[in-house]
């Protein structure tokens, strides 16, 4: 061995883990700065009461009842419950969640000139997407859970049946209630990342947001060809523990794609949504 080999000092063995460390000090920085950002703004707390709307749905039919002797009973609560999920949350309400706040993530950003300042520090590019989208999904989710589980229990309040309580408790139905969660969190992940994708670079993101919710994923989706493998709806729906709209074309249409394949899917939207959100932020110069 020469004297100069010898001399040269040995790498360290715990670098690698060090600057595992420093990255998701990153990402936690980033984090923790734009969770409280979201929190002190107006858009979440205007999400959350339109969240809550779809699930004051079974308190209007109880008013309803009281004004109105025709008005009929009120329809199995787990039936009511899985309906609304199919129709308002599965096409309304996820979609306005993952439009208003995925857009967000890197063009407010942009456009109130705060990005500048996360640039100014030491930090990655890809900490800042990925810190930004992190802390969207958890607070979007807490919102859209918040108001799946009011649903719920409002649905069985509303049964007002003596044992109501022991069967809203029943282990299988609030198997269906956590899994219907699940879905929804791990959808909407997906939704927010791919919109912040667009965000980043298309001008006018809402626009073509808009298009792609109440166009294509409404409409491909229900359609007997293979076209619609490529919405992030079908897969999302596929995911679910219970039959909702698109299942019951399935009998007509074929069998549905294998849940596992489904939900590989949307990790890989996920990810490649956020890939290229990372990469647009690099291309660009930031004033």
């Amino acid at each position: 061995m020469s004297a100069t080999a010898a001399a040269q000092p040995l790498p360290s063995a715990p670098a690698a883990p060090r600057r595992v460390a420093l990255r998701l000090a990153q990402v936690r920085a980033v984090f923790g700065l734009s969770l409280r950002i979201t929190l002190r703004g107006k858009r979440i707390w205007i999400l959350g009461f339109i969240a809550l709307v779809p699930a004051l749905l079974p308190v209007l039919h109880m008013v309803l009842v009281r004004l109105f002797t025709h008005v009929g009973r009120f329809p199995p609560a787990m039936d009511f419950f899985k309906n609304v999920v199919s129709v308002l949350y599965l096409h309304v309400l996820l979609y306005v969640l993952a439009l208003a706040c995925g857009l967000a993530i890197v063009s407010d950003e942009v456009e109130d000139k705060t990005l500048v300042h996360l640039l100014l520090r030491p930090l990655p590019r890809w900490a800042i997407v990925v810190g930004r989208w992190l802390s969207t999904w958890l607070v979007t989710s807490v919102v859209l859970v918040g108001s799946l589980i009011a649903l719920y229990a409002l649905s069985w309040a509303a049964q007002q049946e003596f044992d109501v309580g022991r069967r809203a408790l029943d282990h299988f139905n609030l198997t269906i209630l956590a899994l219907d969660c699940l879905v929804f969190v791990f959808a909407l992940g997906a939704y927010l990342a791919l919109f912040s994708c667009v965000g980043a670079w298309l001008p006018h993101g809402e626009r073509w947001g808009v298009v792609f919710c109440f166009g294509w994923e409404s409409l491909i989706t229900y359609l007997p060809a293979r076209l619609k493998w490529f919405t992030l709806m079908y897969h999302a729906q596929t995911l679910f523990p219970h039959k909702v709209s698109v299942n019951k074309l399935f009998s007509v249409w074929g069998e549905p794609l294998p849940k596992l394949t489904c939900a590989l899917i949307l990790v890989i939207v996920t990810v490649v949504s956020l890939a290229l959100t990372v990469w647009n932020l690099k291309r660009r110069e930031i004033r």
